[in-house]
């Protein structure tokens, strides 16, 4: 059953853009993906916990998603910073509604032990909930950005990176700089750091697979010729020698040791799919 953050989000606002959800917290033996309506899709062990449609509620600002540390619920994350709980995700936080007024957020990574979020907005602006740290900000640095498009953890979640869409990437905390991505036509849509935090991997649009650190690189899009221009997020495998590829008509691309479960490419969405999360 799903449990409300309060209220439901203040508005439906445009659709927003997706952004990867950042650690992984188990073995992955499934994936959900996520559309901007809140509706959540199953493939492999991961266990369906209710979505927005379903509850009849209707938004269409959904741009995040994080599942819970036992894996038997996850939490949604508007656009506004409503967070909206299901299953056994016991997090029941909305910025909108504690006079933050946000209504800018891209994405959201859980603390170490689970007891707090890092919430990122398109300034680059970090938020805490519960036990997060909070390391700095972009806007704390004197730097005005309007292109933000996730953040992604350390090991120890003492630090963080934040990532932009033009493949800037911003240290703070304990995390290390291992380099950016230059310049390209493709806009960058999602980073995700390894299990040690000592690596990240972003993504491109097309596909493209961007590894720093001691993130393994196994693959990309167009490397293998595939022209897409519709990729929303990266999942890495709990080992770090894999990672799925989404797409927003919910296609699953597999490298590495990730396996496919399954996805939504041969069905009609009425809404796009903006973000995904692996499960155990």
């Amino acid at each position: 059953m799903c449990a409300l953050a309060a209220a439901t989000l203040s508005a439906i606002v445009p659709e927003a853009p997706a952004a990867a959800s950042g650690n992984v917290f188990g073995p992955a033996t499934g994936y959900n993906l996520v559309a901007s309506d809140g509706g959540v899709f199953s493939f492999g062990s991961a266990q369906y916990e209710g979505s927005l449609p379903a509850l009849g509620v209707k938004v269409n600002n959904i741009t995040a998603v994080i599942p819970s540390i036992d894996f038997k619920g996850y939490a949604l994350l508007g656009y506004d910073g409503g967070v909206f709980s299901f299953g056994s995700e016991p997090s029941h936080y909305n910025l909108a509604l504690n006079g933050i007024g946000a209504h800018d957020i891209v994405g959201i990574v859980f603390t170490q032990f689970a007891g707090g979020f890092l919430i990122v907005g398109a300034d680059g602006g970090v938020f805490t909930v519960g036990n997060a740290q909070f390391e700095g900000s972009v806007p704390s640095f004197g730097i005005h950005v309007s292109n933000v498009i996730g953040i992604a953890a350390t090991a120890d979640t003492k630090g963080y990176w934040v990532a932009g869409s033009d493949g800037g990437i911003f240290a703070f905390g304990d995390a290390r700089f291992y380099g950016r991505v230059p310049p390209a036509p493709s806009p960058v849509v999602g980073i995700a750091s390894t299990s040690d935090g000592n690596g990240y991997w972003v993504v491109e649009q097309n596909g493209g697979v961007f590894a720093f650190g001691d993130a393994g690189f196994y693959g990309s899009l167009p490397g293998y010729g595939v022209s897409v221009s519709n990729i929303v997020s990266l999942m890495p495998t709990r080992d770090g020698k894999g990672y799925w590829l989404v797409g927003s008509d919910g296609g699953v691309f597999t490298f590495g040791d990730a396996p496919f479960f399954g996805s939504l490419g041969n069905l009609r969405l009425s809404h796009p799919i903006v973000a995904s999360v692996p499960t155990s």
